[in-house]
């Protein structure tokens, strides 16, 4: 049976180091140069050289190349790639999730662990060994509860240090830190209930199902609307292919139409959408409706009217990531735990009628 092509390229390399030809800390060919060579997609030559890294005989560094490996399978160059965590942000552009890095980076600056931050696009162009070679452990902040379930499967099956933010997932045995969600559903709309509000409605673009974080807001809604007694949940969610503006243009009528004064909004985005559209519309907030958000990003502060919301403890949740990312990477065999940390209820002027004199 005629072998693999990668497994020609495999053996072969293995031949020159064994014979000398490749010293200790020599430089392989690229995978460029091997596929031209071996006339093969740079994917078989990929894979060649990820499966001599499996077997320890080499090493790659990122923008550097692959190198032979000393005989006692340790260099210098090795060590320092191995004390690089890798946090993976969905969101690079949000300033308020910056916060996050500010925390690990204060919780790595008296280690020898150095903190790469990389987009979420940076998961589809590379692969399970490349990660578990490169990096010491990793942080993941997940877009949804389905997002890359099988790269994190192989992470936990190669035994990677893994802890997740904001979101967890029921079938992966890994750390996670995530905000009271639940409460800071709660007090939000026990915050509306108390401004005399009937009728509070939460509003949402991502599935429950999808989004653990958001799930969780929603339930600590229902759970504020139960322990006053009031009406049914008003659930006002986003379920076709049309814009957001113009989801939200639909459900400011809805509002409307049921008498609808009260509103909780998934996060501080829509929330800010809303008010925006609500105003557009020719209504005031907080006058006709009360809005409240969730994450007290930076720009629910700027805004007009200022927008009350739920505030994550970011900075102190990416420090906690970071804590038990590094005592997972020291205890390989240490507990996986929750670490749900806890939020605060900023008011501002979207919920809440200065009284007049």
């Amino acid at each position: 049976m005629k072998q693999p092509l990668y497994q020609q390229i495999l053996n072969d390399l293995k031949a020159d180091i064994t014979a000398g030809t490749y010293l200790p800390e020599d430089k392989l060919p690229t995978e460029l140069e091997l596929s031209e060579r071996y006339g093969v997609s740079r994917i078989t030559s990929k894979r060649a050289l990820v499966e001599l890294e499996n077997e320890g005989m080499i090493y790659r560094l990122r923008g550097k190349g692959s190198f032979v490996c000393a005989k006692d399978g340790l260099t210098a160059e090795k060590t320092v790639a191995k004390t690089d965590i890798l946090f993976i942000m969905p969101f690079p552009h949000n300033a308020g999730l910056g916060d996050y890095t500010q925390g690990m980076l204060r919780c790595l600056e008296e280690t020898s662990y150095r903190l790469q931050v990389q987009p979420h696009q940076y998961l589809s162009s590379t692969d399970v060994a490349e990660i578990v070679a490169q990096y010491a452990g990793i942080i993941y902040y997940p877009t949804n509860n389905s997002s890359d379930l099988e790269l994190l499967y192989g992470l936990h099956l190669n035994a990677l240090p893994t802890v997740l933010l904001d979101k967890e997932f029921e079938s992966l045995p890994f750390s996670a830190v995530v905000a009271d969600n639940q409460q800071g559903g709660f007090e939000a709309t026990q915050h509306l209930i108390a401004q005399g509000h009937q009728q509070v409605a939460f509003v949402s673009t991502e599935h429950l199902g999808e989004v653990s974080s958001v799930r969780e807001r929603y339930f600590g809604y229902m759970k504020a609307l139960h322990a006053a007694g009031a009406t049914q949940p008003i659930h006002l969610k986003k379920t076709g292919t049309e814009e957001v503006s113009v989801y939200l243009e639909q459900v400011t009528r809805q509002l409307l139409d049921q008498g609808i004064t009260g509103v909780i909004a998934e996060n501080d985005i829509i929330a800010i959408q809303l008010i925006n559209t609500m105003k557009q519309m020719g209504y005031q907030v907080p006058a006709d409706f009360a809005v409240v958000g969730f994450d007290n990003i930076q720009a629910a502060s700027l805004l007009e009217p200022s927008l009350t919301t739920i505030s994550q403890k970011f900075e102190e949740m990416g420090t906690i990531a970071s804590q038990t990312l590094l005592a997972e990477i020291s205890q390989p065999t240490q507990v996986k735990e929750k670490h749900i940390v806890p939020v605060e209820l900023i008011v501002r002027k979207s919920s809440q009628i200065e009284s007049g004199g």
